[in-house]
């Protein structure tokens, strides 16, 4: 991995810490994040443009951001939007960043508690993986990659299922999710036809979040809302049984932390649905990603 030429350095505060010796000993001005759902919001992104004003950016320089999902979006959206959009490089150091948020180009931060509630498409224009990177993370971190590959898997199945016992993945089934990803967001870069499906999973996930208040982190919300889209389907005869046993069974695969199962179990639909009402995929139906016969897609429901 090169140290960037020119712009400036958005990083992950722990991330630095593991690797001091590449971040401390570059010219290029640095500012560091904390990697917390608590810091998803506009007061970052101000601190952001303050330091961007400082340093004096152009829209010609390049904003470089080395970290996962939290910082690659919250770095990304002011990336986007700091006189009217600069130079963005990102550089995903966990295994969800690799294969999914520093993909395709959305940017947000949390607002009231909503999940990427403002936000915008923007993507960078290079997304450099460093697979290192991942050798110093957590395994409860890991997880959390090895749910959107879980959820890539059960889109096609042609990708490879996740390790999900610590196993790091190799370069290429992290290629392979990413790869996949890309091709669907050149098709429909915002949101309104295919790449929608990748959504599956990500509408109860936002609402188990929201109502944790974040302390269920976003792939084991993942897990969990794919498994809360299965039980709606066969509910609403979308699925027989026979296909609700094999995605169960798929999905049961996935090291569920106990805490995030029970705090799941206790919500009723009256608990989920104002947060589906809110979902950002809505028009005047409520728009889910479900299994419907032996396919995955877009499902309108009346409000």
């Amino acid at each position: 991995l090169e140290y960037p030429s020119q712009g400036i350095i958005v990083c992950d505060a722990e991330l630095y810490s593991f690797h001091a010796d590449f971040f401390g000993t570059g010219p290029l001005p640095l500012i560091k994040l904390e990697a917390a759902e608590a810091n998803k919001n506009l007061d970052t992104v101000n601190s952001l443009y303050c330091f961007f004003c400082d340093q004096e950016l152009k829209r010609g320089d390049i904003v470089h951001v080395f970290g996962g999902g939290i910082v690659c979006d919250i770095a990304a959206f002011a990336a986007s939007t700091y006189k009217r959009g600069c130079h963005l490089h990102l550089y995903p150091s966990t295994l969800l960043a690799m294969v999914d948020a520093a993909i395709g180009g959305k940017t947000g931060v949390n607002f009231r508690s909503f999940k990427n509630h403002i936000g915008s498409f923007y993507p960078a224009e290079r997304v450099l993986i460093h697979p290192d990177f991942l050798r110093s993370l957590p395994l409860a971190e890991l997880r959390q990659g090895c749910a959107e590959m879980l959820k890539g898997h059960l889109l096609w199945n042609e990708l490879p299922l996740p390790d999900f016992d610590g196993q790091l993945p190799t370069v290429e089934e992290i290629l392979s999710h990413a790869l996949y990803k890309i091709s669907i967001c050149r098709k429909d870069p915002f949101d309104v036809d295919t790449r929608r499906l990748l959504n599956f999973g990500h509408s109860f996930a936002h609402a188990l979040e929201g109502l944790s208040d974040f302390a269920i982190k976003h792939g084991d919300a993942v897990a969990l809302g794919m498994n809360m889209a299965c039980d709606l389907s066969l509910e609403l005869d979308l699925i027989d049984k026979a296909r609700y046993t094999d995605l169960k069974n798929t999905l049961g695969l996935y090291p569920y932390p106990a805490a995030a199962l029970d705090f799941a179990a206790k919500q009723s639909p009256e608990d989920i649905l104002p947060w589906l009402r809110q979902d950002k995929k809505n028009s005047k139906k409520l728009s889910l990603i479900l299994p419907v016969g032996d396919q995955i897609k877009a499902v309108e429901i009346s409000l």
